[in-house]
Parts: structure tokens; sequence; C-alpha cells
């Protein structure tokens, strides 16, 4: 007999079933709230909110409509409860919240105005009117003073040593290019024909080494505008990234003098027959402990070595110095500029600036222990930020600076990678008129990446502009970037990594923030020092995190004249952004304010998928870059120390990403698999850039990972030397 089946004689209303809703964020007790008072109509957050409105303190009696409100911006409607002010770990430092105008006088600003004074110094009338003229340069800076009497009053080597944005330049370029002009004079007066003048086919005389593309560019840039006073000299360069064919011919047209990165130069001295440098008497290493660093060190022996070789082996021109004069350049004295030293110059002297010297004499130090690596006039101070408020900090600081017309032309912030340039790019421009800025192509050369920021913009700024700028972009994309970002008339951001920290000039350079603390001390230093160039006047802001962090204060002011840096709190700066203009006309707070803007971005991240994706990738990056940090400060910036779960607040990610250990997602979102498992994707695509990493953690002494990373740099294509930032 078959089985019959069961009948239910009784029906279910509406209500009946229920389907329990989830809560993320928050505190854990107001999630359990939210959990019993859920019934058959929603979620009920009357209680809850009444709590909130207590421990507000504010005077208004209207609780219902606000509650409303409250629920509308706070996302509490949506199960969503907001934690940016609460739980955050306690503040030890005492910090000096005044905003104190400094008084100290500019360190590296011109001296007196004048045309004699250039030409008192040795150079030509010639010169010094163009610099006067043309490039409105009145008078010399305390190191180019110094330097350029000492070069052109004989042909020693020489190690100039000058803070961040002093001129090194200049003060390297004027001597040679006055003896280059003196030499191509002396021959038109014997020959008393302008055809035995100076010209491209006469011979490479000066070489100039840098480490970064960029800081060739621009050094190419002033020698360009340097030499409209001299046309018959012509200048050139040769870095990683441009075509190896159009370089070769460049130098078979003929340079006289050659700016160049060390891989790339290396690769023509080997392959390139017609680079011919039996006439180079003048060779500069500008950034010397950068291009240590970089693990450029075997690459600048084998330019000293063919130099040496190829010494007077064609004809060379009898009024050229008898011997080469090499010139090293850098802000600090570390170990490896002594070293770099002790391997290319001879008999150097020791240029300094005067005032720079006698404090020397006053306050003698170290070696190690450089004195006014940064500009006196530079305002630096720090921020105290809890890791769940960083990103609306930043939000509110840029907000605060370009509130009014003309206080900040132009701002750059540093990231320690470039997933976090990204991210926080399409954060800050996330509306460009009607579409969204990931419609930008990074491919187009003629498109640099820019946009109007709708987030930062106000009735006083319309025209924010946004630019980032790191290693992975290609030479075309970085050199319009920088070209525009230096241009454009209007207010300016560059988010970028440490590919933009050194040597680069950029006008009207108002404010730096360091919202990733720098790698290391000397770093920091470079990066402050983009801006104060000049004499002018500057600020630097760097974001700490509460705890060992704040051990990193005392370093803040090492290297200043004025031992005073100012520091504040994060609540201190949202308070100021977000405090509702008519407090009388309504009940919102500050905290409502940052909350609202803080679950508007994460709101935007569930809504995108993408958007969501590039967030956690910039997040991993950023957790593995931490742990980078040089030996000496990493009990500074340990990572151990670092609450992972709030951290991810600063992305504007609800929950840790569950993938910390295995490499990211892919672009459909699926875990990498095959080679490059457990791998960053930016760095699979350079296996020699996951190699420095490894490099940077796995030897626990600093002489073997100084080891492993030249041998990991040296290991990696020369066109991409520098896409490691």
């Amino acid at each position: 007999m078959a089985e019959e089946p069961l009948l239910m004689n009784f029906s279910l209303g509406n209500d009946a079933i229920l389907v329990q809703p989830k809560f993320k964020g928050g505190r854990w007790r107001e999630r359990r709230g939210l959990r019993k008072a859920t019934g058959p109509t929603g979620v009920n957050t009357d209680s809850i909110l009444e709590r909130h409105s207590k421990r507000q303190k504010t005077g208004n009696s209207d609780g219902p409509t606000r509650s409303i409100d409250y629920q509308r911006r706070t996302g509490l409607r949506h199960g969503v409860i907001s934690s940016l002010f609460s739980y955050n770990p306690k503040i030890q430092s005492v910090t000096d919240r005044a905003e104190q105008e400094s008084t100290t006088l500019p360190s590296n600003a011109p001296l007196v105005d004048g045309i004699d004074t250039f030409t008192s110094l040795g150079l030509s009338p010639i010169i010094a009117s163009h610099l006067l003229t043309k490039l409105d340069i009145k008078a010399p800076t305390a190191i180019q003073k110094t330097t350029i009497s000492r070069l052109l009053s004989g042909d020693t080597d020489a190690l100039i040593q000058a803070e961040t944005g002093s001129g090194k330049t200049l003060a390297y370029l004027l001597p040679i290019v006055q003896r280059i002009v003196q030499i191509s004079e002396q021959k038109s007066k014997n020959g008393n024909d302008t055809n035995y003048q100076i010209h491209r086919d006469s011979g490479l005389f000066a070489i100039i080494l840098a480490p970064t593309r960029e800081l060739s560019k621009q050094i190419s840039v002033v020698l360009d505008s340097l030499l409209g006073c001299a046309r018959w000299i012509v200048s050139g360069t040769v870095i990683g990234g441009e075509k190896r064919k159009s370089e070769k011919a460049r130098l078979r047209k003929g340079l006289n003098i050659l700016v160049a990165t060390p891989g790339r130069l290396v690769d023509h001295l080997e392959h390139t027959e017609v680079l011919d440098v039996s006439n180079v008497r003048w060779l500069v290493l500008d950034e010397g402990d950068r291009l240590m660093e970089l693990g450029f060190e075997d690459d600048i022996k084998k330019i000293l070595d063919k130099l040496e070789q190829k010494k007077g082996k064609s004809g060379a021109i009898s009024d050229l110095p008898s011997k080469r004069t090499t010139i090293l350049c850098s802000a600090t004295m570390k170990t490896n500029v002594h070293k770099l030293g002790e391997i290319s110059l001879k008999d150097a002297i020791h240029i300094q600036a005067e005032a720079d010297a006698q404090q020397l004499l006053q306050e003698p130090t170290t070696s190690t222990d450089p004195i006014f690596s940064a500009p006196a006039q530079l305002q630096q101070s720090y921020i105290v930020a809890p890791a769940k408020q960083r990103l609306v900090t930043l939000y509110a600081i840029l907000k605060r600076s370009f509130s009014h017309k003309g206080s900040v032309m132009k701002a750059m912030i540093f990231f320690t990678c470039a997933d976090s340039v990204n991210f926080h790019y399409e954060v800050f421009a996330r509306k460009v008129g009607q579409q969204n800025t990931s419609q930008l192509s990074d491919s187009t050369p003629e498109l640099p990446t820019q946009c109007h920021s709708s987030v930062l913009s106000s009735v006083n700024n319309p025209d924010i502009m946004l630019y980032k700028l790191y290693g992975n972009l290609t030479q075309q994309m970085r050199t319009a970037t920088l070209k525009a970002f230096s241009r454009n008339p209007n207010p300016s951001i560059l988010l970028c990594t440490d590919v933009a920290s050194r040597g680069l000039d950029l006008p009207s350079m108002d404010l730096v923030i360091e919202y990733d603390p720098a790698f290391s001390a000397e770093e920091h230093l470079h990066r402050i020092g983009r801006t104060a160039r000049a004499g002018r006047d500057g600020r630097a802001i760097v974001f700490l995190l509460p705890g060992p962090e704040e051990l990193y204060i005392p370093t803040l002011k090492h290297g200043f004249k004025d031992k005073r840096v100012n520091g504040s709190l994060s609540e201190d700066i949202l308070r100021k952004a977000f405090a509702p203009a008519i407090a009388s006309q309504t009940r919102e707070t500050w905290e409502d304010n940052a909350t609202g803007w803080q679950l508007e971005i994460e709101r935007w991240l569930q809504s995108d998928s993408k958007i969501a994706d590039l967030a956690r990738k910039a997040y991993v990056s950023h957790v593995r870059a931490y742990s980078t940090h040089v030996v000496p400060e990493r009990h500074i910036f340990n990572v151990k120390e670092l609450h992972l779960g709030h951290l991810a607040k600063a992305f504007a990610l609800r929950d840790q990403p569950s993938n910390m250990g295995r490499g990211g997602k892919g672009d459909e979102g699926k875990q990498d698999t095959g080679k490059h498992k457990g791998r960053n994707r930016d760095r699979s695509r350079n296996p020699a850039a996951s190699d420095i990493d490894n490099a940077r953690n796995s030897a626990p002494d600093p002489k073997e990972a100084a080891r492993q990373m030249r041998k990991a740099l040296n290991a990696m294509n020369p066109a991409s030397e520098f896409n490691i930032a």
C-alpha cells in the first residue's frame, strides 16, 4: 500500500516567516541590540538612537525627527553602524595643537640681488645676463656661491653637500657650461673664424648621472634653458623607458653634454659604437645616496672603467683640462655616500654652504649626522590619527587646505605603493562631469591622468585637478603627468610614490603630505624637500598612528634648525572640517558629518566591485610595504602592532580581506594561481621586483639585506630600472 502524502491543514500568515538581517560594524552591544529589536516590519532602532542622542549632549528635544535623519545619514536603516570614534587606541604623545607661524629666515634663498654677484664668482657677463633676463635668477644661493667659485678655480674632484631646494643643479651646471664656453671662445679667437667654435661634433665633454628618469628629465630641462645663451653647445638624454634606436640616432648626431641614468648609459657604452667618451672631462653623480640605494654601484664602476680606458684615445681638444673632474652631490652624508666617494673621487674637496659650515663648527657632529638637511623655513607638523580615521582625516585636511582661493596651489601626497595611489585617486576623483575617473586611460600620452575632483572642489576653487605618478606607468605617461602638473595654473594635487621624492623642482609646491611615512628618515627628508625651495615657504604634514609610531616624532625634528614640530590630533582636524556652519539650525554634529562621509565611501565600494577589488589590493599592498621599513626603524613601524581590522576602515572596507597571505584577487575576483601564487599582482609582472621585497624582509643583517637588494636590482631590465616604486 503506497504511502499517502501528509497534508497540513493550517495556514501561515504573511509575517510568520522572518529573515533576520545581518549587521556589520559598530560596537557589538549595538549590533546585539539591533538584532533583539528586529520585528515583523524591519529594524527598530529607536532605543539605540535614543542612547546615541544622549551621548551627543545636544540641547534640542526633537529626538524622533533627528532619529530618522540620523538613520539616513549613518546607514542604520541599512543595518550598518559606523565606529570611527569608538575603541580607538589611546594617544600617548603630548602634542602642541597651536598652529604657530615660523619666524625663521629661509636658509636656501638667493643672497644679494644684482648681476655683479654672478660675474664676481667668475661667470661670463653673457651667462650672468642670461640668468637675470631669461631665467629670472637675480642672485646665487649660498651653496651656488661657494660651489661656483671653487669649481672654476681648479680641476679637483668635489663632494657637494647641501639641503634640498638650495639649487645644487645650477651649482654644478654653471661651472661646466662656463668652462665649455671659455674653450669655445678661445678656439674662435685663435682661429679667427666662428667655424672653430665648439659644436655638436666636437665631442662629449660632460656626463651627468641621475638615479631616476624624472630627475634626469628635470636636469635636462634646466640645462637646455641655461644653454639658451650658448646655442652651439648641444645636450641630450639617455634614460630607461625611451627607444634605444632614437637615442642612438641622437648620439650619432653628436652631443656635448649628456644626462643619463646609469643602467641605460652602461647599455649604450657596451652596444653603441658611436658613443665616444674619450673627451669627457666632467662627470657628475647627482643624488649619490639614492644611486647607491638603488643598486647602481656596479654600473657606476663600469662607467668609471670605460672613462679611464677611453681617456685621450681619440683626437682630444688641446684646450680641455688634462684630467677629469668628478662631482658627487648629496643632501646627506650616509655611509653609502662615503663608499661612492671612495670609488669615484680622488683628493676631493668638501663643499658646503658658508652658513652650514659655520654651524658645523659650532655644533660638530659625525659624518652620518647631517646639519640642515631640511630648509629652515619649512613648517613641519604631524597628525596622530587612529587607523579608522585616516581616510576621513586626509579628506578633511585637503578640504580645508583648498577652501580658500590661493591659499594652497600645489600639494603632493606620498604613499608607499602604487595600488594605494590608484585607490585614493579614485576616492578623491570619483566623478568627472557625468563619468567615472576609471574611464580615463593611462595609455594615452596626450591625456595625463587628471580630472576635476567633485569631492574636493568648492565655490572658491572649482577646478582642482588630480594627478597620479608611480613607477609602473609608462615613461611617456610619467613625463606628460609631471609636465601637466607643473604647468597647470589651477590648484592641483599629485598622488605619488617615492618616484617623485628625489630632486624634482615643482613650482608653487605649498604642501607635502606624507600619508604613509617614508621607509627611512633620509627618504623623509627628501620627500618634504619638494616644498620650501629657493627661499619660498612650505608646509609638510606626516600622518602617524597612535602607539609605537609616536616614537617617530623625535626623528621629525632631526636636521631642523628649529626643533619645534607642531602636532595635532585627528579629531581636532575633523572638528574644524565637519563642524556645522550654523549650529542653531541643525543638530548635526561634526562626528555625524564625518561618519556620513566615511559611510558614503563605504557604500560606493559596495556598489562597485572593481573599486572594492582596488581597495582590497591597496590594503594588502600597504600592509606588505609597511614591513619594508629599514631595520633601525622597525621597532617604530612594526607590522605586528598594526590593528588589521581598524586599518581596513582606512580603505573603506568593512572587513579585513581574507586573502592576506595568498596574493590578492585577480581582475575577475578569482584568486591568483600558478607561478604568481603568493605574490602581489603588480610585482608578478616583474619577478625582480618581488626579489627586492624578499631581500628587504628575509635578511636580518642590514649588510646582507643590502647585498641581496643590490643583486635583485641588478637583475632587473635596464628599461625598468625605477619601476619598483
